[in-house]
């Protein structure tokens, strides 16, 4: 199950706004969900950030697109409150499935 390091989003987020360089960090993980605790954003569609764009995210391309976007300022919302809920991980359908493989669709 792929989820988001809230850590590292959150850090990338701050490295950019600080104009500071930004570090190329996965932003998501592989992990047993049997063995993670994460968050949960459950939410209507709307202009959301998907898996293949936080591939991008990941690499540095295309962001300020990504970053100006309801659905991205939605999941940084979100992963400021997990942490503050103690959360080091979240699960965000549109961000963590990859909609191109049909095995992940299933």
């Amino acid at each position: 199950m792929r989820l988001i390091d809230i850590q590292t989003i959150l850090s990338r987020e701050r490295q950019i706004q600080e104009n500071t360089v930004v570090s190329r960090t996965e932003i998501l993980r592989q992990l047993d969900d049997s063995d993670s605790d994460y968050a949960i954003l459950s939410h209507r569609r709307g202009n959301e950030v998907e898996y293949r764009e936080m591939i991008e995210l990941s690499k540095l391309e295309n962001r300020d697109d990504i970053r100006t976007r309801n659905g991205y300022q939605k999941l940084l919302h979100c992963c400021k409150q997990a942490e503050k809920d103690g959360f080091q991980l979240l699960w965000v359908d549109t961000c963590c499935i990859d909609k191109s493989s049909s095995a992940e669709l299933s």
